[in-house]
């Protein structure tokens, strides 16, 4: 059995503990090859007493633990082993009880019970090739495509359409989904799947971002080693997953780490600090060691133990400013400091990770290196991209020429940050309709208009993330409690939307020139050839070591005739893509001294290849 020591109590109360996951929780225990009981372990410095409680004793305080060290108790029960039910019954200094979960269980009951699970995994990965090669993984000149998905509504079993929280024979299991995951995935061509938060949460309708349970996978879709084969097969299929992780806030439902011992352990002491108040939640204190040790610790635990690529950091500009208000003097220093801390330790013990910001502030360095005085991250949402081409879309024809600059403006920025470019959850959901709805005009030009907006999209810089369903044409919102619209697929409008987005990801992912320098555009990877703000079109060329893509796209309601391109004399292009023609017809386009002109018809986007005969 192990022993919490001093030094593990000075780095816990420091927060510089990156394992506590290793002593805290329930650790089964061998002797040979059998299981002969479990060891529990709870930090609950404010407590006068700690019981465990369970159906092993019939939730009554029989068992007390003893308390080891500066706040940390522990109890180990003889022939307790794996699938038992259990909950801390800690007594607060004023007299309460209360009924906790164990912040460190690795397992938990289904919701709407909340007790914590005793486990024992026995899953043997075999991913040693991919984690090899993912020490030497460069994303910065590599592809990288990201398919965002809800894993309780992207297929389900019985299609569920009541409104209300599907029941787990709704659900495939982590295992059952693997098979089905991973053959889309693979046909559609993307790099990398992201997970919406898979912790234990209590409440269907927070996707995840309100997390009870932070070491256990939620069991609404099985057991963490059906997770871990989810990932692992992932990962001999070719394909990196990513997760969701949420270190701002947590849920208050009483089972939870609220209150945990009786007083604000992980949160804020103030009331106007810890008040969660756009999602009824609380937020940690970051400023306190415990809460930074288990917070690195969860990050830690993830990525050892589930092999996960990468990590998707939740709602950053609510952790660097106060309450999300982005004001110079609102900046959260602790959170700064863990931030940095995070990011090293992953770029540290974990080669070839990459993290993620969602970050909607405009706070300097967030992709900057630490020595360089930034965050660290590898990758920033381009939230302000993606508000202001989506803004853009849903405008009338004739008034977009008034706003070109909601196209043109992202690279003015470009090289501020290293760019991923999100049509997420956040984009289809609340009434912000799907994203061919935001699309202007009537049905069939909202597709007509997407279709070109998703082939500019695959060649602007930066790299990419889509939320399942965008890739058919996904017309209602999505809702966690009933599956994607797959009949969809059964219309022809639908079927070829499908047909082309599977074009572009594969498209995008076999040429260097649409990802190679997407974090020097400006040097290497990116040049304007037209803003024709009257015409609603642009044209810009994208460059690889060895090839250049030429991409115009009419935004216009009409067809545009000889639009001017500045383009260099004696080139040929050749037509390789439109979204209006399928399949493609080809043509050539000749550029003279004066550049080039094209006529392309309406809400369409042209890839042109360069094919000029060298020497």
């Amino acid at each position: 059995m192990n022993t919490f020591s001093d030094l593990d109590l000075y780095y816990l109360q420091s927060g510089e503990h990156t394992s506590l996951y290793e002593k805290m929780g329930a650790h089964l225990v061998k002797k040979g090859n059998k299981l002969i009981g479990t060891q529990f372990r709870v930090y609950a410095p404010n407590a006068s007493s700690v019981y465990l409680v369970g159906d092993f004793n019939g939730w009554q305080k029989s068992h007390p633990l003893e308390h080891e060290i500066g706040g940390v108790y522990q109890v180990y029960i003889d022939g307790l082993t794996a699938h038992e039910n259990y909950k801390y019954l800690i007594i607060t200094l004023d007299g309460r009880e209360l009924y906790k979960a164990d912040p460190y269980a690795f397992f938990s009951q289904l919701r709407p019970d909340t007790a914590s699970q005793t486990y024992n995994s026995r899953y043997k990965f075999k991913d040693q090739d991919w984690i090899y090669q993912r020490t030497d993984y460069d994303f910065k000149t590599s592809p990288f495509s990201v398919y965002e998905v809800h894993l309780g509504s992207w297929k389900q079993k019985i299609i569920n359409q009541t409104g209300e929280g599907a029941s787990r024979e709704n659900f495939y299991s982590y295992k059952e989904l693997a098979p089905l995951l991973i053959d889309y995935i693979k046909e559609q061509g993307y790099t990398h799947i992201e997970l919406l938060p898979i912790m234990e949460h209590p409440l269907d309708a927070s996707w995840g971002y309100q997390v009870t349970g932070y070491f256990s996978p939620t069991s609404r879709y099985g057991k963490p080693d059906e997770l871990k084969y989810l990932v692992d097969q992932c990962h001999q299929a070719g394909i990196g997953v990513i997760l969701d992780w949420v270190p701002l806030h947590f849920c208050k439902d009483a089972h939870g780490l609220y209150q945990f011992d009786g007083s604000w352990l992980y949160e804020y002491q103030e009331e106007h600090d810890r008040e969660n108040r756009q999602w009824g939640t609380a937020n940690f204190d970051l400023s306190k060691g415990v809460t930074r040790s288990f917070l690195l610790s969860n990050i830690h635990y993830w990525l050892n133990e589930f092999h996960f690529d990468g990590i998707r950091v939740d709602a950053l500009s609510y952790l660097l400013y106060w309450r999300g208000e982005t004001e110079p003097d609102k900046i959260n220093q602790p959170a700064i400091d863990f931030i940095k801390r995070v990011t090293a330790l992953v770029h540290q013990e974990f080669k070839g990770v990459v993290m993620i910001a969602e970050d909607s502030s405009s706070y300097p360095g967030v992709t900057h290196p630490l020595d360089a005085d930034g965050l660290g991250f590898d990758m920033k949402w381009d939230l302000g991209w993606m508000n202001d081409t989506l803004k853009y879309m849903s405008r009338p024809s004739i008034y977009r020429k008034h706003h070109v600059n909601e196209i043109t403006f992202g690279m003015y920025y470009n090289q501020n940050e290293q760019f991923i470019l999100p049509l997420s959850h956040d984009e289809v959901v609340h009434g912000k309709h799907s994203i061919v709805e935001k699309m202007d005009g009537n049905y069939q030009d909202k597709f007509h208009l997407a279709r070109a907006y998703y082939a500019y999209y695959f060649a602007h810089p930066g790299k990419k993330l889509l939320f399942m369903g965008n890739e058919w044409g996904h017309i209602r919102e999505w809702h966690e409690y009933t599956q994607m619209d797959w009949l969809l697929l059964d219309y022809p409008v639908h079927q070829s939307f499908h047909s082309m987005m599977q074009y572009l990801t594969n498209y995008y992912r076999q040429h260097p020139a649409f990802w190679q320098y997407d974090y020097q555009a400006h040097e290497k990877g990116f040049k304007w050839a037209a803003i024709a703000e009257e015409a609603n079109c642009f044209a810009f060329s994208r460059f690889g070591d060895d090839e250049e893509i030429l991409v115009i796209s009419n935004f216009n309601d009409q067809d545009i005739f000889d639009l001017a391109l500045d383009l260099p004399a004696g080139k040929t292009y050749k037509l390789v893509f439109s979204t209006a023609i399928l399949p493609t017809e080809s043509f050539e386009l000749q550029t003279n001294e004066t550049g080039a002109r094209i006529t392309i018809p309406r809400l369409t986007t042209f890839y042109l290849k360069d094919v000029t005969k060298r020497g």
